[in-house]
């Protein structure tokens, strides 16, 4: 945010705190660092960048306070007086209901009758202007300089134009639809927090007001209205609509209700002074649900343990008092009454944090905590983690990250049976308040976003995507006191285009096919469980093409992952030419030690190899017949891979397929004969116990 140097110096002495050199080192010092600094005209510029939890530093006040808190000088008094005023009393002229008093807590209101046409005085146009604030009208710039001079916004209506000339606070009806000040017609929400005359809406709360009762050149009378929003209900209706003021910006952040009288003389003020008129006698001052005082206390112990500094609290009491608040020394602490302006503040240590900012944070001591043995890996998961990270990285894939909101209904329906599989929960964990309306729940599986970030690379020419992505899915039902219970560690990777088995891989990368899929997953967790331990089941998900999708499982039956190639329509969706084979484990679910390292000597003696073709029934999965296979004990078996799997769509229901079985003996040169009867008894054991056809 910008703001004028000048303007600043109104209520604080800048050449005490050392110039526009010395404001800018202090300010940094708070917590507020100055950006940028620039000139416009004989005015000096400053771009400070504000936290979202400081909606109090919003102002120049705001900022003007913490320098003189931070260089110890004294704040100018108020200049919020109001002018003259006479004639009929305001509340002759109009009234104020509140229907939504927990949503509206405060809403005041003052009139000016008989203003004229005058433009707003040009010290106010020469500010608002340094600051980039466009100059309007003299009621509307007289808003605007208090909303950045104090931090409160407010609202000029036309009294006139006011049906009934009564403002009514409410909810808006269902169908109900408003034109705002930029032109633009909006179809309101019962969710939204409205300001009504007695026959329709004229003001979104907090965020811009309606067209039809704006001040314009002809008006005469204005009423002048500062209210206290909810920052939820702001939040939501602005994020929904898509609209950022200046006004929404501070009230989703928390105003200062007590701020309300004083931005409405200060604004009556600078009306008065350009365009005349006569302020009404008397404040509306409509009063919603009421606050708590907020209090809070700060220990000599808690102090120094988290400064690691000597303090006392004689200073702790003297910073706190130069930031607004209301210090009391009581024993070994120091009680405050909360300010207003401050809702950021409500326990002791951010008490400790207003003390440290005026202390210096350069003044902390440096140094790392004392510790009675070598660190170790705290968190055994996260060396899971970062296991797959590095696998996948050498394997030539490349990190993404993807926003955790979706709409669970549209993005991940597709892929519910998968989600049934890893055993998630049912119903998806939504966002009270999302940024987005048409993404409010939160993800359940990484799939989708990795198949967006494929899609945006295939989109800009990319002839080779192989992305991976480490995250936290909200899958589980979980305990609301306990939050993390709802989320799960998931691992995903994608692959489309040309893909390179092994970065030593001589010759040309082929195209991506689910054997290189599957083999990614096998690395990935060759370091807890050996490739030939995993169990394979098949996949039957919409996200995912039949017949080429499976679940991978430990030796125990727990699920580890699902791998498979991409259904048409997921890639339709998204626009997608390329085939793409997409892969997620279950981080949660991978053994929490590595698997133990064994080394056994070669045989110096040479293999011999059989091939077995045969024809096997569809239901019958090739993890079924390895373990079959395996299960039969065979004399000196070494090893059991499928060679070849044929399937003809004019033979429905048959499956062709080769296996190759390699014996090797430890001690001896084996004999042809031998290894054929070996042979001939799985033939046998297989076309009886598993159905297939030599």
């Amino acid at each position: 945010m910008k703001f004028a140097l000048s303007w600043i110096a109104d209520f604080v002495d800048v050449e005490k705190a050392g110039g526009p050199d010395g404001v800018r080192r202090t300010l940094a010092l708070a917590g507020l660092p100055v950006e940028s600094v620039e000139r416009a005209g004989a005015d000096t510029i400053l771009d400070i960048e504000i936290t979202p939890n400081r909606p109090d530093a919003m102002s120049h006040r705001g900022i003007a306070r913490d320098l003189a808190a931070m260089a110890a000088l004294p704040m100018s008094a108020s200049k919020g007086a109001a002018p003259p005023s006479s004639g009929a009393s305001v509340d002759s002229l109009t009234s104020v209901t509140i229907e939504v008093p927990r949503l509206c807590r405060r809403f005041g209101a003052r009139v000016l009758t008989g203003i004229g046409p005058a433009a707003a005085p040009e010290r106010v146009r020469t500010r608002l202007a340094a600051i980039g604030a466009k100059s309007i009208a003299a009621a509307v710039d007289a808003t605007n300089y208090v909303l950045w001079e104090i931090g409160q916004p407010l609202h000029a209506f036309d009294l006139d134009r006011l049906a009934g000339r009564r403002l009514i606070v409410r909810r808006a009806t269902k169908g109900e639809k408003l034109v705002t000040l930029d032109g633009v017609e909006r179809a309101l929400d019962p969710s939204d927090v409205v300001v009504a005359d007695a026959e329709r809406a004229v003001s979104l709360a907090g965020i811009m007001g309606g067209l039809a009762t704006a001040v314009t050149a002809a008006t005469k009378n204005v009423l002048l209205e500062a209210a206290w929003w909810d920052p939820a209900a702001i939040r939501r209706t602005a994020r929904r609509l898509g609209m950022h003021t200046d006004a929404s910006h501070r009230f989703e952040r928390g105003a200062d209700p007590e701020a309300i009288p004083e931005a409405l003389d200060r604004a009556a003020a600078i009306l008065a002074s350009s365009a005349g008129g006569v302020l009404a006698p008397g404040l509306i001052d409509a009063r919603g649900t009421p606050w708590k005082v907020r209090r809070a206390a700060v220990r000599l112990s808690r102090l120094r343990l988290l400064s690691g500094a000597d303090l006392d609290l004689a200073f702790a009491a003297e910073a706190l008092e130069r930031l607004g608040f209301s210090p009391q020394r009581r024993g070994k602490r120091v009680a405050v009454t909360v300010p207003s302006f401050r809702p950021d503040v409500s326990a002791e240590d951010d008490l400790v944090e207003e003390v440290l900012r005026v202390w210096g944070y350069d003044r902390i001591p440096s140094r790392l905590p004392g510790s009675g043995k070598p660190g170790g890996q705290l968190e055994p998961r996260r060396e899971v983690e970062e296991s797959l990270a590095d696998t996948a990285a050498a394997a030539g894939l490349l990190e993404t990250m993807s926003a955790p909101f979706t709409d669970r209904a549209s993005e991940e329906s597709p892929f519910a049976p998968w989600l049934s599989e890893a055993g998630g929960a049912p119903t998806s964990l939504a966002v009270e308040a999302p940024l987005d309306e048409s993404r409010r729940d939160l993800r359940a599986t990484l799939l989708p976003g990795l198949l967006d970030a494929v899609a945006r690379n295939v989109h800009r020419g990319e002839a080779a995507v192989s992305l991976f992505e480490v995250g936290r899915v909200f899958d589980r039902k979980g305990d609301p006191d306990d939050p993390g219970s709802f989320e799960s560690r998931r691992f995903g990777f994608a692959l489309a285009g040309s893909f390179r088995a092994h970065w030593s891989a001589s010759g040309a990368a082929g195209r991506a096919d689910f054997f290189d899929a599957k083999g990614l997953t096998e690395r990935l967790l060759a370091r807890w469980v050996a490739p030939e331990a995993l169990a394979w089941k098949p996949l039957s998900c919409p996200a995912f093409t039949p017949g080429a999708a499976a679940v991978v499982c430990r030796p125990d039956g727990a699920v580890l992952g699902a791998v498979g190639l991409v259904a048409s329509s997921e890639r339709a969706r998204r626009k997608l030419s390329e085939e793409v084979f997409a892969g997620e484990l279950l981080v949660d679910n991978v053994p929490p030690r590595a698997a133990g390292v064994h080394f056994a000597p070669y045989s110096v003696f040479p293999p011999i190899e059989a091939d077995l073709s045969f024809v096997q029934p569809p239901a019958k999965a090739w993890s079924d017949i390895e373990a079959f296979v395996r299960s039969r004990g065979l004399a000196d078996l070494e090893s059991v891979r499928i060679v070849d799997r044929y399937e003809r769509a004019e033979a429905a229901g048959k499956i062709k397929t080769t296996i190759r079985l390699t014996f090797r003996s430890a001690e001896r040169t084996l004999e042809q004969e031998e290894v054929n009867r070996e042979v001939d008894k799985l033939r046998q054991a297989l076309g009886r116990d598993m159905g297939v056809v030599f």
